[in-house]
């Protein structure tokens, strides 16, 4: 039977069938799992923080409480059955991350395919930083499936930030679940600027007094790409606090639907949610779909959404271009003016200027 992707990403709370947001149909299957033979984790310096490659004792463990539901059944599987690769980061109480952990997910011919089951333990009080890199050769066709299990403890931080920079003609799919307590942060930055389909959902559980969840993602489609978004932030304790900020650039005949969804849940009084997506059109002919929703069953709480799009401003671009600029670099410019409030919070130099050629070099192939 063909694992064949259809109705994936299903959005919370389903909506009317015609207006095709309620889940994504690729016209793709599962591939069959096979080894992944480069290194991917980088060297270590952080006292109090344990960083190993993921074992089967370490994932049995932790999937046994776990009743995420991930982008579907049959990619979850996969990943817990089957993965080739992955990581498990613990912190110690009350340690901090003095740099960032860096994971590099690379494919080429030889290992095109990365199925990775990650792991992320925040004991009490600590603060850790993961950066995580998916990136392949432009020519070849990759595969990615990964599922990331975050458990942040009371009074620390996690700060996870993932950049996918696969080749045109490579499937990503990339699942998350979250859980945390008392006064916790998780901080949660997502670069998506290539593959030819991009499925993301990710899912935090605010359980605890005063938890937080920030969600800061960009997205650039262009070609034919398909780009499918689903988050999910439930509110369960009280004062609970949430934000999702997503901003993108869609070219050619690319497509992309965002759900964002925040749900307050009785008794997480005095809690506040809010979300904001907003994509730069940089052709007629491209599909923008943008689903923000607030679900609640709770009185005492506080909860805004909002979703816009338009075009480059003529206006704007020409001025840039009578300074001496090209119509891409316009372009770019206007693009990373957008992107920016988020680029600026990853904690990498190196990366800040990946994300800028990529942007540049798609912007040349338009």
């Amino acid at each position: 039977m063909e694992n064949t992707l259809k109705k994936i990403n299903n959005i919370p709370v389903r909506t009317w069938r015609w207006l095709g947001v309620n889940n994504v149909n690729i016209n793709e299957a599962l591939p069959q799992v096979v080894p992944y033979n480069n290194e991917y984790i980088t060297s270590v310096k952080n006292d109090g923080i344990e960083v190993n490659k993921m074992s089967q004792n370490i994932s049995s463990d932790f999937n046994g409480t776990c009743t995420y539901t991930g982008i579907d059944e049959l990619s979850l599987n996969q990943v817990k059955n089957d993965y080739n690769t992955g990581v498990y980061v613990h912190s110690s109480k009350y340690s901090k991350c003095s740099e960032p952990i860096v994971i590099n997910y690379y494919m080429n011919e030889a290992n095109n395919t990365v199925v990775d089951n990650n792991l992320i333990i925040a004991e009490e009080g600590s603060e850790i930083t993961v950066v995580v890199n998916y990136d392949s050769d432009e020519n070849t066709t990759s595969f990615h499936n990964g599922l990331t299990q975050i458990y942040a403890k009371a009074n620390s931080v996690v700060n996870l930030v993932k950049i996918q920079t696969l080749s045109g003609s490579s499937l990503h799919l990339d699942a998350h679940t979250v859980k945390t307590e008392e006064n916790a942060v998780v901080n949660y930055t997502a670069v998506d600027l290539g593959s030819k389909y991009a499925v993301t959902n990710y899912t935090d559980d605010l359980s605890g007094f005063r938890s937080s969840a920030n969600v800061k993602s960009i997205y650039l489609g262009d070609k034919d790409r398909v780009i499918d978004i689903n988050y999910l932030i439930n509110h369960y304790g009280k004062d609970a606090r949430s934000n999702i900020e997503t901003r993108g650039a869609l070219m050619d005949r690319s497509k992309k639907t965002f759900r964002g969804t925040l749900d307050f849940k009785k008794g997480c009084k005095k809690s506040k949610g809010e979300e904001e997506e907003y994509t730069v059109l940089l052709s007629p002919h491209v599909i923008n779909k943008s689903v923000p929703i607030l679900l609640c069953t709770e009185e005492d709480v506080d909860g805004q959404h909002a979703a816009s799009a338009g075009r480059i401003d003529e206006n704007k671009l020409f001025y840039i271009m009578s300074r001496g600029f090209s119509e891409t670099e316009a372009k770019k410019l206007v693009i990373e003016a957008a992107f920016n409030p988020i680029i600026n919070q990853i904690p990498s130099e190196e990366i800040k200027n990946k994300i800028s050629t990529s942007i540049r070099r798609r912007l040349e192939n338009e």
